[in-house]
């Protein structure tokens, strides 16, 4: 059955140069045929490089940004590091205390009714949001002057949400893995791609980095009094982040794996004593003032490591280079029900498997066919029609101010989606299977609809089987063995998430072997 529907859904074409056509089925033939050269291995795909960095030396700087991104001593509560958010592919799996209330200000989804209770996994259907749990809401005071301890000098300023306990931010939590080869970041795109040394707005500031998304990214949650910070707490000068940091030892709250690919062995050791970030900072940018400048620091850092976690060997990626093997006959069907049919390449196109990337404005322009900004569609998660919108997505930040940015979001990569629910901007939806079934019933907000998801086909939902074939595909063709095995480049440091997982320092073996 599956390969007569494949082979009927689609004309024969030339075959990709460098391919055994004797190692092809019939099924092998369809999806090439359909392929269209518009999705290549991601090892084709040159990681972006920063132009005018202050980084003086490249590995310095990637350790520095490890340590940096999985310390807990950069949260104002000495609990809460970047990778409190972003542990899992990446992203943030856990279900205690994450639902946050939309306008209307009421917990009503999810079995959830007030703030800091489990919810259960399930697909939301009003204005609620699963997002991460930040911190507990706190007014910075300074900073300890106890140089073990991780936590700022903060006094209680209650959150009128969620009182005394941890904060919940209003949109899921984006893989970081992978998103070297975005333009912009966050779902709104708020994070330019230039950095300006000082924050997130690519706008005037201390620096002209160009290429670096992850670099002004990395300046947003830091001393933000939601995610990370208690509230008033700057990068720069005596009673910053910097100044907090530069006089501690690195991690020194947590265990390292002798073994880790960038911090194992001697990596924190220098000469007879454990490395403080002042020194690590001098390794990486040499004689710069860090402290006057901790901002920039702190996002190229974050950003040179961030940029070595490249997803670069799914079995969609061998199979692309030759082994027909990598996916299963399913997996080759729910491939060609992605390209074909489903049209799904429309939005996840490239190597990248989004239109949000470099490469794609590169080729394509900035602008998509319905006037938005190229990588921003609705999708019709939560209707934005009427004069109260939940939520306006990139037309907060549009580049063109154009209607159809109004409840756009960018174009999330889909590699290793399968370990990354739930599922949309809002986190309302729980499964793949959830998000496929949308998808092909994404009428309930048609009107909010842009013109790129228009071009879904109808023909799908007449396919036998295309489900459970294209579930399978997300889920499995997609997955890089290294990120769900944690190996290196993705093995980390110990890490205690707050109403979350004890996680164990990896080294860069991982927990398992990979094909």
């Amino acid at each position: 059955m599956l390969v007569a529907v494949v082979a009927a859904g689609c004309a024969a074409e030339a075959e990709p140069v460098g391919r055994d056509e004797s190692a092809m089925s019939l099924t092998d033939t369809a999806v090439m045929g359909s392929l269209q050269d518009r999705i290549k291995p991601l090892k084709t795909v040159r990681v972006p490089a920063p132009k005018g960095s202050a980084i003086v030396d490249q590995a310095a700087a990637v350790r520095l940004g490890k340590a940096l991104f999985w310390d807990v001593q950069a949260g104002g509560d000495g609990q809460t590091a970047c990778a409190s958010c972003h542990y899992a592919a990446g992203a943030d799996t856990r279900t205690k205390n994450t639902l946050a209330p939309g306008p209307d200000g009421r917990f009503a989804s999810l079995g959830v009714t007030a703030p800091d209770q489990e919810l259960t996994p399930g697909n939301i259907d009003n204005d609620d949001r699963v997002g991460s749990q930040g911190v507990t809401s706190m007014r910075f005071v300074g900073l300890s002057e106890d140089l073990a301890s991780g936590a700022d000098r903060c006094e209680p300023a209650p959150s009128p949400v969620f009182g005394e306990a941890r904060q919940v931010t209003p949109r899921n939590s984006s893989t970081v893995i992978g998103s070297v080869f975005m333009r912009e970041l966050f779902w709104d795109g708020r994070a330019r791609g230039v950095f300006n040394g000082v924050d997130l707005t690519g706008e005037d500031g201390i620096a002209r980095v160009e290429a670096s998304a992850l670099a002004s990214q990395a300046t947003g949650p830091a001393n933000d009094p939601i995610e990370m910070s208690c509230a008033g707490r700057g990068f720069n000068g005596p009673g910053g982040l910097g100044a907090k940091l530069l006089a501690r030892r690195a991690l020194q709250h947590q265990h390292v794996d002798p073994t880790d690919g960038v911090l194992g062995g001697s990596a924190l050791r220098c000469g007879d004593h454990a490395c403080t970030y002042r020194e690590l900072v001098a390794a990486a940018f040499g004689d710069l003032d860090a402290e006057a400048k901790f901002s920039l620091v702190w996002g190229e850092a974050i950003q040179a490591y961030e940029a070595t976690l490249v997803p670069d060997d799914t079995p969609l990626d061998r199979y692309l280079s030759g082994d027909f093997a990598a996916l299963t006959d399913r997996q080759k069907y729910g491939f060609w029900v992605f390209l074909a049919p489903g049209n799904c390449v429309t939005c996840h196109f490239g190597a990248e498997l989004s239109d949000a990337s470099w490469a794609f404005a590169e080729q394509n322009g900035l602008v998509n066919q319905d006037g938005g900004d190229v990588g921003y569609h609705n999708v019709g998660v939560r209707p934005v029609s009427g004069p109260s919108p939940e939520d306006l997505g990139r037309a907060s930040f549009s580049r063109t101010a154009a209607p159809a940015d109004r409840g756009a979001f960018k174009t999330p990569s889909l590699r290793n989606v399968g370990l990354t629910a739930p599922y949309f901007h809002n986190g309302g939806k729980a499964t793949l299977a959830d998000v496929v079934t949308f998808y092909g019933n994404w009428s309930e907000h048609a009107d909010d609809v842009s013109i790129s998801v228009r071009q879904i086909s109808s023909l799908v939902a007449s396919l036998p089987n295309y489900k459970d074939a294209l579930v399978d595909f997300l889920q499995n063709g997609l997955t890089d063995c290294r990120v769900a095995q944690e190996r290196a480049p993705f093995d980390h440091p110990s890490l205690d998430v707050p109403n979350g997982p004890r996680l164990a320092a990896v080294g860069a073996e991982g927990h398992g072997v990979c094909p």
